[in-house]
C-alpha cells in the first residue's frame, strides 16, 4: 500500500545536499519524553531517512544513535512511517563509509540467521 505524501516531502524532494547512502540498520531515536527505536533507510552527511512505528513530528528534535553516529536532527518531513530528518552538524564521510561496512556485516548476519533459523525448522526444532 502506497503511502500518501504530504506537502513537506513533496517540497524536499530533489533538495539533497549530500549523496545518500542506502542502508537497513536499527537505530535508536531520543526525543523529549520519550525514546524510539527505528530502522535508517539512506542516511548522507547532511541528513536521513528512517523509519518508525511511531515516527515524530516535522519540526520535531532530537538525537539519532547508530553505531558510531550521535547526532542531532530535526524532522523536515513526514510521509506515514517514513521521516526526513536533517542534522545539526554534518556527519564525518568517514563515519558514513564505516556504516555501509557494518551494514554489509549487518546484512550477512541477518542472511545466516534466517538460514540457522530454517534448519532449526526443517529438523524440527522449532514448532
Amino acid at each position: 500500500m502506497a503511502h500518501a505524501l504530504s506537502n513537506d516531502y513533496a517540497n524536499h524532494v530533489g533538495r539533497r545536499s549530500a549523496a545518500r547512502l542506502r542502508l537497513h540498520l536499527p537505530g535508536r531515536l531520543a526525543l523529549i519524553g520519550r525514546n524510539s527505536d527505528c530502522l535508517i533507510e539512506n542516511i548522507s552527511v547532511s541528513g536521513a531517512q528512517l523509519m518508525a512505528e511511531h515516527p515524530p513530528m516535522i519540526g520535531a528534535m532530537g538525537q539519532l544513535y547508530c553505531e558510531m553516529i550521535q547526532s542531532y536532527f530535526e524532522v523536515i518531513w513526514r510521509a506515514g512511517s517514513l521521516v526526513g530528518v536533517e542534522f545539526d552538524e554534518a556527519l564525518q564521510e568517514q563515519d558514513i563509509l564505516a556504516l555501509r561496512r557494518i551494514n554489509d556485516s549487518y546484512s550477512e548476519l541477518q542472511r545466516m540467521e534466517i538460514r540457522r533459523i530454517a534448519r532449526r525448522w526443517v529438523n524440527g526444532e522449532l514448532r
